[in-house]
């Protein structure tokens, strides 16, 4: 296809249109050989029934998606997207390729600058003759946004064979009336055509972004206004003397020491972990790898590789504490070594060949770190430095460093930002930050109001109840990481990031947290801790001064760069009570009961708490296990999701990311389908909580249903399963101890055949045609009685040993399975101090009076250590009976002490009546 200028075709949607229409090709060297993609249509371009003709310019993809060259494949294909149940008939007819008289090669941008009363942006367009006749090409504006002039030739005479360079000038007012305010971008269309020629348009989008007025340097740390202010915080005291001391000592280790640059860049930290147990290995020479549990010994690549990126990171980080160190003193010994690291890397960094995770010159690669992700990360603290000696450079080292460095970097990166996501928000402030250092309108637009700008990741990515929409508390924090470094930068040239919405993002761990403050580990995260991450909560305590805030501050300790740099006296703590809690935006709903503790988070947070998942899936960092839960009792992680491990690790996904692993359904030995589900309802109470969500789209065919109640040290769990033929059901129980159960196992020959199997370890199983109970207990730790009520289908139960996280801690398992058109499982856990709970029980209870058939309702009795439970779920509403109560609304939970009644909690308006004691 390299010879040929368009791809022109007439085609034809019939039954519903789509979200997306549009062409692949893989023709090396087209695109370099990556796939050469256009979109071509979305759902309000389609019209179905009618033909449309399609233009495809083979020399201008939108994306070049893969993550390798193919240089030898050669394929043309047609790509739709719409609702899964949409399977609309296609027609294609009339493909055809043309090849024009010119091509429009590249267009090169030349900067944009402040000339005389205007701001103007050049740009440089190349045409290229493919005759062996001269011809005249000419430029027609064809659009043009309010405001902006656009210049370039009317015609021009290209040689038999030749190409050409065109100008093309951008201006707009930079003063008075009709001025654009900074940061704001306005757009043209210039066509060039040959001149007397029809049907040979080229059409060429170019945009100018008003810069802001002035940058003052160094802005992306601070300012010299804050130096002052840093200098007394020092004085004054002790935790940011010993900060600053450090800084120091490292900065001055740089002064007598000589870079040395890796000479190739690094690989992925995902790949480092032992193929054998799981674990993240130690570091014993740059060419061996040892894995701490096991033993096994790994050296090459990849491992000598990863390694490679504490050099890196080493590097860029000096450059940045040197950077620092020149703002606070003024020595010029500092500015000396960060300008040495700077340019060292400048020399080398376009050498270093372009590499993703798998070694090859994929998309989204670096060239120091595999990934763009990588390669951001690294590039922040290299301009962050830069800045802080930016007024020491020559202009000569300014044109280098920009030129084959922190340009070719910061377009590498947004080249490939390519949504909302966390990696995008570390893109965005890559490019932002070498935006602002080299005054580049352009970078600094792209990443604060670009569509996949710092403003989209906020309004797009984070839910309204303050949660990064993948869901796994690891990334959230991560993304704080991400976008703070722009937000600091932005507000330091007098641009605010700092909304409501941005906050909610530091507001929602200390929402959500357990006992201690930890943060459960769903989807792709391990156990986090909404206290571990004091130094980002420095700037926003100094932002927004919320007491809450003060949390994570005074747990870490105030030793981070960001306390000398951003540190304010802290206020008082105000007392606080979190309680049952939902986050209808994350779709996650939060039980606590239980007294408080006593430590720093404990004194707000009751002992017992459990977090059921109903919410969408996660995006790529999502698990299959939707209604699964997380249980911490009297301030211990019980129950636990087993989050996730480095991804180059094949138990990530062979285990964690397998719905066996999570306390949830599983139907026919298959992981669930990412999907969402919905809640039906809440309800909470003084030390009583209930609620009850929906799942069903995990399974085609199958609804899956499950209410829990939280009541003092007890858990009630009723999980429902309604198929449209006959299936296997299981629930999957995970806890933390040693597992004791005197059902009747019998070790199994080989794991049972499904999802995630065979990753688990000595599988037995047993009959259970009864109620049966078993009992975790934990040393140091408290007791967990698991007690299930009989059921009407045959039963069988089978245990197993799963891996937890860390890989080293083994976590017993439960798996209740029966077999039919519907399942019921309803089950009890007690969490005690000492001795389990011998008489718990759970009864099934029969029901009077409830007549919807497409919501079947649930009633147990739970009984045991002298209390007596009731809960009733009843989503359609109406009235109905059982156990001596009768409920009109959707749900209750009761308690019953010593025989009375003490306390009951109920959903919304509903009516509970005690009709029988």
């Amino acid at each position: 296809m390299e010879q040929w200028d368009r791809l022109l075709f007439d085609y034809r949607f019939d039954g519903p249109g789509g979200d997306w229409w549009g062409v692949k090709i893989i023709d090396f060297p087209l695109g370099g050989g990556m796939q050469c993609t256009w979109q071509l249509a979305d759902g309000k371009s389609l019209r179905p029934g009618e033909w449309q003709t399609a233009e495809v310019q083979i020399h201008s993809p939108t994306w070049l998606w893969g993550d390798k060259p193919d240089e030898q494949g050669q394929y043309l294909s047609f790509r739709y997207q719409g609702r899964p149940d949409a399977r609309p008939a296609i027609l294609i007819d009339n493909v055809r390729v043309v090849r024009d008289a010119f091509r429009l090669e590249t267009v090169k941008p030349l900067g944009t600058r402040r000339e005389g009363d205007r701001t103007v942006a050049r740009y440089e367009a190349r045409i290229a003759n493919r005759q062996d006749t001269p011809l005249t090409v000419q430029a027609e504006v064809r659009t043009a946004e309010a405001g902006l002039r656009v210049e370039a030739p009317d015609e021009a005479t290209v040689g038999a064979g030749e190409t050409i360079a065109l100008p093309i000038r951008l201006s707009a007012a930079a003063d008075g009336e009709g001025a654009l305010p900074p940061l704001s971008r306005v757009s043209t269309e210039v066509v060039f055509r040959v001149k007397g020629e029809k049907d040979m348009d080229k059409l060429l989008q170019l945009d100018l972004t008003v810069p802001l007025s002035e940058i003052p340097h160094p802005c992306l740390l601070l300012t010299r206004e804050d130096v002052p202010e840093v200098l007394a915080r020092i004085e004054a005291s002790a935790e940011c003397k010993a900060v600053y001391d450090a800084l120091k000592q490292g900065a001055d280790a740089w002064l007598t020491r000589a870079p040395e640059y890796p000479d190739r860049g690094s690989q992925w930290w995902h790949w480092y972990t032992c193929k054998a147990c799981g674990a993240r290995l130690t570091t014993k020479s740059p060419t061996e790898h040892v894995c701490p549990d096991c033993g096994a010994a790994y050296t090459g690549w990849p491992y000598d590789d990863v390694v490679l990126d504490r050099q890196h990171g080493a590097l860029a980080n000096a450059v940045r504490d040197l950077g620092l160190m020149y703002v606070l003193t003024g020595e010029a010994a500092y500015a000396a070594k960060a300008r040495e690291i700077l340019l060292g890397y400048a020399e080398r960094y376009l050498s270093y060949p372009l590499h993703d995770i798998n070694g090859k010159p994929g998309k989204g690669g670096g060239h120091v770190g595999p990934q763009s992700l990588d390669e951001s990360t690294w590039l922040i603290p290299v301009a962050q430095g830069f800045d802080c000696i930016r007024d020491t450079l020559s202009p000569e080292d300014l044109q280098t460093l920009a030129e084959k460095l922190l340009l070719p970097a910061a377009q590498l990166i947004r080249d490939h930002q390519w949504g909302i996501h966390n990696i995008c928000c570390w893109h965005d402030s890559a490019y932002g930050l070498v935006g602002l250092a080299l005054e580049d309108g352009g970078l600094i637009f792209d990443a604060i109001n670009g569509p996949k700008g710092f403003h989209a990741q906020v309004e797009q990515g984070v839910t309204d109840d303050g949660f990064w929409y993948e869901s796994a508390w690891g990334y959230h924090f991560y993304t704080m990481m991400a976008l703070q470094p722009l937000a600091v930068a932005a507000r330091n040239v007098g641009i605010d990031l700092y909304t409501d919405r941005y906050k909610g993002m530091y507001d929602a761990p200390l929402a959500f947290m357990a006992p201690g403050g930890e943060l459960p580990a769903f989807n792709d995260s391990g156990t986090a801790s909404a206290l571990g991450q004091g130094s980002m909560y420095e700037i926003a305590y100094a932002c927004w001064a919320d007491p809450r805030h003060l949390l994570p501050i005074l747990q870490s300790g105030r030793k981070s760069l960001q306390t000398l740099l951003y540190g304010v006296d802290l206020g008082e703590t105000q007392p606080f009570a979190l309680g049952s809690a939902l986050f209808p935006g994350a779709g996650y709903v939060v039980l606590r009961s239980g007294a408080t503790g006593e430590g720093r988070a404990d004194q707000h947070l009751p002992e017992n708490y459990l977090a059921l998942d109903y919410g969408p899936h996660g995006g790529g960092h999502g698990h299959p296990d939707k209604l699964g839960f997380v249980l911490y009792g009297r301030g211990k992680l019980l129950a636990e999701d087993p989050g996730c491990i480095a991804y180059g690790n094949p138990a990530h996904g062979g285990w964690f990311r397998q719905t066996l692993s999570h306390n949830t359904l599983i139907v026919n030995g298959k992981s669930q389908k990412p999907c969402t589900g919905a809640l039906q309802f809440t309800a909470f109470g003084d030390g009583l909580g209930l609620c009850s969500a929906r799942a069903d789209e995990a399974y085609d065919g199958v609804r899956l249903r499950r209410s829990v109640a939280l009541l003092g040290d007890r858990l009630i769990d009723l999980a429902l399963a309604e198929a449209r033929r006959e299936s296997t059901f299981e629930l999957a129980y995970h806890n933390r101890g040693l597992l004791e159960c005197a059902l009747p196992f019998a070790s199994l020959p080989e794991p049972p055949a499904g999802d995630g199997y065979s990753w688990a370890k000595e599988w037995r199983s047993a009959p259970a045609p009864d109620a049966w109970q078993a009992v975790w207990r934990q040393e140091g730790g408290p007791t967990l009685t698991f007690a299930q009520a009989a059921s009407d289908a045959e039963r069988e139960v089978l245990t197993a040993i799963g891996m937890g996280n860390p890989t080293k801690i083994k976590v017993p398992f439960i798996v209740s399975r029966e077999t039919g058109a519907t399942a019921l499982f309803c089950s009890a856990v007690e969490i005690t101090p000492g001795e389990p709970v011998a008489d718990l029980d759970v009864r099934v209870l029969p029901i009077e009076g409830a007549a919807d058939t497409n919501e079947r309702p649930v009633a147990v009795e739970v009984t045991g250590g002298g209390l007596r439970d009731i809960v009733l779920i009843n989503p359609a509403g109406g009235t109905l009976r059982a156990g001596g109560i009768e409920l009109t609304g959707r749900g209750a939970a009761l308690r019953y002490r010593d025989g009375a009644l003490e306390q009951t909690v109920a959903v919304g308006d509903a009516q509970v009546r005690v009709v029988a004691p």
